[in-house]
């Protein structure tokens, strides 16, 4: 699912709240692959939590898993919780 880009005039298109502009770490999973943004620019509804990024944003994003570089790579624990026996 892709982060929200449309909003009015400062307030957040769900629940009407005050949005404010913060970074965030914006995940981005293309077929198998995960990959993990820092510091995107971003803006989070007061009320709701609903996170929104601006569609040049997103463009970059795109042209980042293109042609750009990760700065660094982790290695990323998997867990399959329908292979995970209940107690």
């Amino acid at each position: 699912m892709r982060t929200k880009t449309k909003h009015t005039k400062g307030r957040c298109a769900v629940c009407g709240g005050k949005l404010h502009p913060t970074t965030i770490t914006h995940e981005e999973k293309r077929e198998s692959r995960l990959s993990l943004f820092q510091n995107v620019p971003a803006q989070v509804c007061s009320a709701c939590g609903e996170v929104w990024v601006e569609e040049a944003t997103l463009q970059e994003i795109d042209r980042l898993l293109r042609e750009g570089e990760p700065t660094y790579k982790v290695e990323t624990p998997v867990y399959d919780f329908a292979a995970v026996p209940t107690k």
